[in-house]
């Protein structure tokens, strides 16, 4: 799902802020990212001999997670585009991966996030920041805007984002390109199947942009490899009467490298599996607060 173009001898994205700045190679790394985070604010609490009990990290993991839910749910409401929700829980996690609650209170950078986002996606011309952050009760305006400069800083001016949409629009041309050919179908009976390809794309970017509130999917696998997982799940569900996934996986997606397939099936269910038995749940939980 990657594209071709070379810089400097690597391929685009390989060559982004992305993936060379954020993607981890490992559970354990972005573990241990998580704690030395985490203790060091502990050591600048104790160091200014503030009494109080302190959270475990565990609590700090699992009000990030609340955190990233609860600005997904606004973001939502407020019809803001997923491409735009995309960046905004991405930079949320980014800053929290690198600075705990402990020192900056979320419910201030959230919605920080949210701005920075609308702006440098380009959608400050369709949103009135005022009174989108206007409609949240309690909430000191000035103060979000004060912590962009901040929230800049920690992400490093990493702003670009690359997003699971483009992967999933390539996946829905092929995978109608796919029908198309192997089934022998001309146009107008193919248009029967369209709106079947449009209800997998939406489902699947649905899991995607709620894959964006969970760190271990933000930082461990790429976009194309999450919105591939989610389109792959809905086409065996929706389309497996007519389509081998097999086959589409390795004709559109390995160039017919059938050697590389079967850990690829693997991958991609297991991100799955992750998605539904961990998260999800989570969610779950979530929506009972």
């Amino acid at each position: 799902m990657e594209t071709n173009q070379t810089q400097g001898g690597l391929k685009w994205p390989l060559t982004s802020t992305h993936y060379q700045n954020w993607l981890l190679p490992s559970i354990d790394k972005l573990r241990e990212i998580q704690l030395a985070t985490f203790e060091r604010a502990v050591s600048k609490v104790k160091e200014k001999g503030i009494s109080l009990e302190m959270p475990t990290i565990e609590d700090e993991k699992w009000l990030i997670k609340y955190y990233s839910f609860q600005m997904h749910n606004f973001l939502s409401l407020h019809n803001i585009k997923t491409y735009v929700t995309e960046t905004a829980l991405t930079y949320f996690n980014r800053f929290y991966l690198k600075r705990s609650l402990l020192e900056y209170d979320p419910r201030i950078i959230m919605f920080t996030c949210i701005t920075l986002a609308i702006k440098l996606e380009d959608m400050w011309r369709t949103f009135f920041v005022d009174r989108l952050l206007g409609s949240v009760d309690d909430l000191d305006i000035t103060k979000v805007f004060d912590m962009e400069s901040t929230v800049c800083d920690v992400l490093n001016f990493n702003f670009m984002i690359l997003h699971t949409a483009d992967a999933l629009h390539t996946l829905r041309t092929e995978c109608y390109t796919h029908l198309k050919d192997t089934l022998g179908l001309d146009d107008d009976i193919l248009k029967e199947h369209i709106n079947l390809i449009l209800s997998i794309y939406k489902d699947a970017e649905l899991d995607c942009a709620k894959m964006q509130e969970n760190s271990e999917f933000l930082f461990l696998y790429t976009p194309p490899q999450l919105a591939t997982a989610n389109f792959i799940h809905y086409c065996k569900t929706k389309l497996d009467a007519i389509l081998s996934v097999e086959t589409f996986i390795s004709s559109k997606l390995l160039n017919n490298d059938i050697a590389k397939l079967e850990n690829m099936i693997t991958m991609l269910d297991s991100l799955r599996v992750c998605f539904i038995c961990k998260f999800i749940i989570h969610r779950h939980v979530m929506n009972h607060i």
